[in-house]
Parts: structure tokens; sequence; C-alpha cells
């Protein structure tokens, strides 16, 4: 890719995450992005339809990135995936920590941990032998609703703890609960 279009793409997604800090994504317009990244709306329009766009772009790669290192994993471990995700973060600390505020996607970190859904059903089917279906869909549920809160948290105090010991703390909890159904 032309080295312009690299900068120019950097320059929007920045100002964005600036933008992101100071107000809610969905209150974001094209102009004051173009503004701040000191581009005009043709050059932006030229590669994203909308702010949304933008996002879902900026979005789309992480979660790309995430899925790269998912694949790899053999077996579903909770603790393994739940690590993976929470390495990415921390890897990726800056984009998520705005991406993940109260002004950003509220549906971003839901989506992240949706990725293994069908391999944890599978793996939980054949471990969990007194869980229903109906069960198993609640499982995931709380377990992605739950990790979710936590990690926002580790996020909001600026992730002091390692990323393993968040994954930890998430599969000590986790476990806890499965336990029940074995």
């Amino acid at each position: 890719m032309d080295r312009r279009i690299i900068n120019t793409k950097k320059k929007l997604t920045n100002s964005l995450l600036l933008i992101i800090k100071e107000k809610n994504i969905n209150d974001i317009t094209v102009l004051e992005l173009c503004q701040r990244a000191d581009i005009n709306r043709t050059t932006f329009y030229k590669y994203y339809k909308d702010v949304d766009d933008l996002v879902y772009t900026i979005e789309e790669s992480l979660i790309s990135e995430l899925e790269k290192g998912i694949v790899n994993i053999k077996r579903n471990f909770l603790i393994t995936y739940t690590g993976q995700i929470i390495e990415q973060i921390a890897e990726h600390k800056d984009i998520y920590t705005v991406l993940l505020s109260e002004n950003g996607d509220h549906k971003l970190l839901r989506k992240i941990l949706s990725l293994v859904h069908k391999q944890s059903l599978e793996e939980w089917e054949k471990l969990l032998k007194k869980a229903t279906t109906d069960d198993l869909e609640k499982i995931n549920n709380f377990i992605v609703d739950g990790s979710t809160g936590i990690i926002e948290n580790w996020i909001k105090h600026d992730c002091k703890e390692s990323p393993q010991t968040v994954a930890l703390f998430i599969n000590k909890i986790c476990m806890s609960g499965l336990s029940s159904f074995i």
C-alpha cells in the first residue's frame, strides 16, 4: 500500500481515538474528524463511507489479529482463550483503552469474547455431562458478561495487573461455577 495512504489512515485513526477521549463515538462527525486529522472530507470518503466505517475497520483489524492467535489454540481451555484476548488488549492498550471506554464501542469486547463461542460450547458439551444445551448457552453468556466486566475494570484501572493474573482470575471464577455441571 502507498505510504501516503497509510499515513492518511493512521492520522484518521489517531484523530478518531483522540476525539473518543472527549466525546461519545456516536456523536463524532466526519467534518470534525477531518478537521482534527487535517485532512479534507474528499480524502476521508475515498477510504471510508462514514465514521462508523472507520471504527468498524479499526475493530475488524484488531479482531482479525486476535483470530490468527486463537486459531493456533489446539484445545479450548478457557484460560488459553482468555489469556490470548487479554494479552492482545495489553499489547494494543492505547487503542483498546479508548475503544472500550465509556465513549467507545460497548459491543466490541463482547464481539471479541464471542469469537470462541462455538469452540467453547463444543468443549463444554464434552466436559459438562449434567449441562443441557440451554445450560451451555447460559454458561457462555455468564462467562462472556462476567469476563467483560472484569476486563473493562482492568482497563479502567490502567491494566495494572498482568494479563496472566487477570486471565487466571477469570478462569478461577469460571471453573468454580462450571464444576457444578461435571
